[in-house]
């Protein structure tokens, strides 16, 4: 199956290096078997969008091919389009399924979104300590109950990330307030592309200018050790960053759609 959609495009390269992508033809199964928690990891990317009687076959597909609960307590569905097309997603929605609309922002080079944060230090992350905390990091603003098992989530992502990092397949920031990490984020080169993932700032350091800093600096490292035509970010249509890749000059490539439901565990 051949994906023209940059965002998955990329998605699509980044799964098939951290877990396994299998192309059926007319859709791919991807899958993360070491991180089985990891929902976003455990997809079907299709070649259109849903169409008529496709809710009941979609469905069939995912639990033959990917798995039931309780090991798998939802389905995930992806198709490869430009422009947010939804198809027949009616059925779906009235099954317990949620739209996910997100946009796919590049840009050639970012520009400057205001001063660097003073006191602030960006560097690669190096060592098992800095992986650490910036795992932990990225979990700081999950509600306490959940954060135990949200941590073994990002814990296992990071570990997939980290083996492509120390392949040589990208680069993992970290931003420093003296000995804490404060902000974080992926950037990973697809061919001729640049794919960030994971931007986050710490919930009590958000609106100094972290991850416009982390980011800039990130893009401006790879463009010259890559060489790279074009970076991609993917964000949610209603996320807190949109204000601030608009700022450095991110601007709205792609729109896409994509189903996601959670599916109860009997006890």
């Amino acid at each position: 199956m051949r994906v023209r959609s940059l965002g998955l495009y990329t998605d699509v390269s980044l799964h098939g290096w951290r877990g396994r992508v299998v192309d059926r033809g007319d859709h791919l199964v991807v899958t993360h078997p070491d991180v089985p928690a990891f929902r976003g990891g455990h997809l079907l990317v299709f070649e259109r969008p849903p169409g008529e009687g496709d809710l009941g076959r979609w469905c069939d597909l995912f639990d033959r091919s990917i798995g039931v609960p309780p090991a798998f307590p939802y389905r995930q569905f992806a198709w490869d389009d430009l422009d947010g097309e939804e198809g027949v997603i009616a059925p779906f929605l009235t099954a317990g399924f949620e739209a996910e609309r997100e946009r796919v922002l590049t840009a050639a080079r970012l520009r400057p979104s205001g001063p660097a944060p003073a006191g602030i230090r960006l560097a690669p992350l190096d060592g098992d300590a800095d992986w650490r905390a910036a795992t932990e990091m990225l979990a700081a603003s999950t509600d306490a109950a959940a954060r135990p098992a949200y941590l073994r989530l990002v814990g296992g992502v990071m570990t997939a990330n980290r083996r492509l990092v120390d392949a040589g397949r990208g680069v993992w920031w970290g931003a420093w307030e003296g000995d804490a990490i404060v902000g974080t984020l992926g950037l990973f080169r697809v061919d001729e592309l640049a794919r960030f993932q994971s931007v986050e700032t710490h919930p009590e350091h958000r609106r100094r200018g972290i991850a416009g800093a982390l980011l800039l600096r990130a893009a401006e490292e790879a463009r010259r050790a890559w060489d790279t035509r074009l970076l991609v970010l993917v964000s949610e249509d209603d996320g807190p960053g949109v204000g601030l890749y608009a700022r450095l000059g991110l601007e709205v490539a792609e729109r896409r759609v994509g189903l996601g439901q959670r599916r109860p565990v009997a006890p």
